[in-house]
């Protein structure tokens, strides 16, 4: 044989090793990628399934303590309506667990998983008999000695032992994704070794392979671990990174001895600019909020997003001395407009801050104070409020009389009250202001003020003024029944002006009344119509077409602009009592109020003055040409008992008139 033939001989050998290789290196390059996915999407499924499950079972380890707190708390209250209203706590948290449970069930478990739920379902039927007996005993016996022994030695031994297997499902879920993550990380690592050790016969080739392969291992890799710990619109740490970092931050505090601050951000009104705006545009603003916040704070804090519209920063060594400096730097981020498509968003945000380790030893409490302040802060308006004990009290309390609330306004424990309106060129009464009061059975009669807020934040608001409303129409039907042709008003919410059914709502409501809508008043607080100026225009439009009288209330308090206020289809103003009470003796307030009503008069609208309570007053307004008052003076808020006599009897009774007249 030549050397040319053994030349093209190993040619052909080298040739056909080179193309063996190259289909090996494919071959292998198909399988990795291919076993790459597979564990890709294994890992991808365990990350989805384990964060609904952990979030189920989370639920239930919730609703586990708070039925502890309730049995804890039953043999302690002495008030049955008190008792009635924990054991619906109770109740309310037992059908959260038991539906947790069974949403867990409903999803694809493994056999640790059953394992667990079954011992969870057999704890629970053993305990249910022995729960069940410590509620009636704190129900029915009086010997709380007796309840606590039985909470202590039985009932609260099996709601342990059901919790410990709740923490026991979490623990395994966490598990289940670490260990998930490590196979992965593994399995990418196998690929990338054998991907590297292929033959040098085909280095470039395999080289280009297994570099295209570890970049889309990476990519893949950093998906799945932006999916498990990062919110996907923002970017921000998720709820469950942010548990981790604060954990670590735990950590460190106690090995630093220094403190630091978990603030949770809400913003307000974002509702607003979802359903006016489109989500497009709500999405961005989630997106320019987090990165107003990252901008805010130092890079060593972290930026979180719970989700909707809720977001945490952990700001490490922050002392609670300094926690108005950095809440009120958040808020200024917060106060500067939005723009989308040459549109100004006003945006503004609800702080609240707790602290480790003088508040809160652990990361829920972190968040669960945090986040009662930040209610605190809502209810109070000032931007920002930090935790206090107090607070947890209040926001207990608060809840508490959300839910009476609503039983109020279905069982009758509302009532009117109504003040006389005077016109003041004939001194006898126009008509009437409905006043609504709470009757409560235990804490008395509460004003609007304590409740009204609760209504709005409970979604209440629309029932509550269906009630008042239709309660002043029956009232309205008797006196007219009885030949006193009087006016009725009536206040409605801020709130009122979002609901587009109000008007067909109360359409119908003066339709089964028969009452003429002109003797029906509906007063609203101008800071509330300019707060919602779209909506409110086309509402108070479509109550005027009713033909019903429409008031500002409180005129002068708010910030309203003239050149709008023009435009709405009011026919009266009332002039607040804050520049009516002293208006006598301060020549400010009577200029106020004389100016007041030349401008209602140029307007062509019917002025009423509020907070009367001297003949002075009452003079004065009449000689500045007002057209009806208001206040002490004439007649306080009174019950439906008290309005009959005072209308039998008062001077400014067209019935006293008469019979005066008579004599």
């Amino acid at each position: 044989m030549t050397k040319s033939a053994q030349h093209i001989g190993m040619g052909a050998q080298i040739g056909f090793g080179f193309v063996i290789v190259l289909a090996l290196m494919v071959s292998l390059s198909v399988i990795g990628l291919r076993y790459v996915s597979e564990a890709n999407q294994r890992l991808k499924d365990i990350a989805l399934n384990n964060n609904v499950k952990i979030e189920l079972a989370t639920k239930m380890h919730s609703a586990l303590r708070e039925r502890m707190l309730s049995m804890h708390s039953l043999p302690i209250l002495d008030d049955p309506f008190d008792k009635d209203a924990e054991i619906q706590r109770f109740n309310a948290q037992g059908i959260r667990y038991t539906q947790a449970r069974n949403q867990l069930e409903h999803l694809p478990l493994n056999r640790q998983e059953s394992d667990i739920l079954a011992r969870l379902r057999k704890l629970t039927r053993e305990a249910q008999p022995e729960v069940q007996a410590v509620v009636e005993m704190a129900m029915f016996n009086s010997n709380q000695q007796e309840a606590f022994a039985r909470i202590r030695k039985v009932a609260m031994p099996a709601q342990r032992a059901i919790a410990e297997q709740v923490s026991a499902l979490l623990e395994l879920q966490r598990s289940q994704t670490e260990v998930a993550v490590e196979n992965a990380e593994t399995s990418y690592g196998r690929v990338r070794t054998l991907m590297t050790s292929l033959g040098t016969a085909a280095l470039l080739i395999g080289m280009l392979i297994a570099g295209f392969v570890i970049r889309r291992v990476s990519f893949q890799a950093k998906q799945l671990t932006d999916q498990a710990m990062y919110d996907p619109l923002t970017g921000l740490p998720n709820r469950s990174l942010l548990r981790d970092r604060l954990e670590q931050a735990i950590e460190l505090s106690k090995r630093e001895q220094h403190s630091f601050g978990v603030l949770l951000m809400d913003l307000d009104r974002f509702k607003e600019v979802n359903d006016t705006l489109g989500h497009e545009v709500g999405d961005e603003l989630l997106r320019e909020v987090g990165r107003r916040l990252n901008e805010t704070v130092r890079s060593e804090d972290t930026v979180a997003r719970l989700g909707g519209d809720e977001y945490v920063v952990l700001i490490h060594k922050l002392d609670p001395t300094e926690a108005s400096f950095i809440a009120n730097k958040v808020l200024t981020a917060m106060d500067k407009p939005f723009h989308w498509q040459n549109q100004s968003i006003d945006i503004s945000a609800s702080l609240g801050l707790s602290f480790y380790p003088s508040q809160c030893d652990d990361a829920s409490s972190l968040l669960r104070c945090a986040d009662i302040a930040m209610y605190e802060a809502k209810r109070s308006s000032k931007g920002y409020a930090l935790y206090s004990q107090d607070q947890d009290h209040t926001s207990r309390g608060d809840l508490s009389l959300k839910s009476e609330l609503r039983e109020a306004i279905q069982s009758n424990q509302l009532c009117l009250y109504y003040q006389p309106q005077i016109d003041n060129r004939s001194g006898l009464i126009a008509g009437l202001e409905a006043l609504v009061r709470w009757n409560h059975p235990q804490r008395g009669f509460l004003t609007p003020d304590t409740f009204i807020p609760l209504a709005e934040d409970a979604g209440l608001i629309d029932a509550l003024s269906r009630w008042v409303l239709k309660a002043a129409l029956d009232q309205l039907v008797t006196l007219h029944q009885r030949g006193t042709m009087l006016n009725m008003a009536v206040n409605l919410s801020a709130r009122n002006l979002h609901d587009m059914e109000l008007p067909d709502t109360f359409s119908r409501l003066l339709e089964d009344s028969g009452i003429d809508p002109e003797y029906l008043t509906l007063e609203i607080t101008e800071s509330a119509v300019m707060s919602n100026p779209s909506n409110g225009l086309i509402i108070l439009t479509a109550l005027d077409k009713m033909g019903v009288t429409l008031a500002i209330d409180d005129f002068g308090t708010g910030y309203s602009s003239l050149a709008y206020l023009k435009r709405l289809p009011v026919d009266e103003l009332k002039i607040d009592k804050s520049f009516v009470t002293d208006m006598e003796n301060n020549e400010n307030d009577a200029v106020i109020v004389r100016s007041t009503i030349d401008l209602a008069h140029n307007l062509g609208l019917k002025v009423t003055a509020e907070g009367v309570e001297t003949q002075d007053a009452w003079d004065l307004l009449s000689m500045l040409g007002c057209d009806q008052s208001q206040g002490y003076f004439m007649g306080r808020p009174m019950s439906v008992e008290k309005l009959d006599l005072w209308l039998r009897e008062s001077a400014h009774s067209s019935t006293f008139a008469s019979a005066l007249h008579a004599v």
